[in-house]
């Protein structure tokens, strides 16, 4: 019996320790435009780069689990994982004037000055990744715990973009 509780217990470590592939699709170095082609979005030039990129990360409970870029077009991506209300892919369009906010924003509360990261104090807290990317200049931050208010000020407003933001759903 206790053979039996050990191989069990090993087991389900073994599940709870496997984390999900990330797909190159989706990762904010490899986006292509052939990969958001809509009828209702218009996808962005070949040219465009990315502007913004927001990531939070799965725990061990039900948090929640996506992924949203924009580009300098506005042109806006959104992948919801896990523990989200809106699942799958998404795209919408972000304005102009929204995307010199979140430039502002950036440079108020100093982004580029944040460390690249902070380490998560145990391994079932979530992480939120962060990348801007400001007239050539990049930086990705690593947010797992221990983070500046001002960082968190930040992600939340990112959050808030991304809520405000009209989706549409990609077939």
């Amino acid at each position: 019996m206790k053979k039996i509780l050990v191989s069990l217990s090993f087991c389900a470590v073994l599940l709870a320790c496997k984390t999900p592939k990330q797909s190159s699709q989706t990762s904010p170095e490899n986006y292509t435009p052939a990969e958001t082609k809509t009828e209702t979005v218009a996808a962005p030039p070949s040219q465009d780069s990315l502007f913004v990129y927001l990531e939070r990360t799965p725990c061990y409970g039900t948090c929640p689990m996506y992924k949203f870029k924009i580009f300098n077009s506005g042109y806006a991506l959104y992948e919801g994982k896990r523990f989200v209300d809106m699942l799958g892919s998404y795209e919408a369009h972000i304005a102009a004037s929204v995307l010199e906010e979140i430039k502002t924003k950036a440079k108020t509360v100093n982004y580029f000055e944040f460390r690249d990261e902070y380490p998560k104090k145990a391994s079932d807290f979530p992480s939120t990744k962060t990348t801007i990317i400001i007239n050539g200049k990049r930086k990705d931050v690593m947010n797992g715990s221990g983070a500046p208010a001002a960082l968190k000020d930040f992600e939340a407003y990112l959050d808030s973009v991304k809520d405000r933001a009209v989706w549409k759903q990609m077939h």
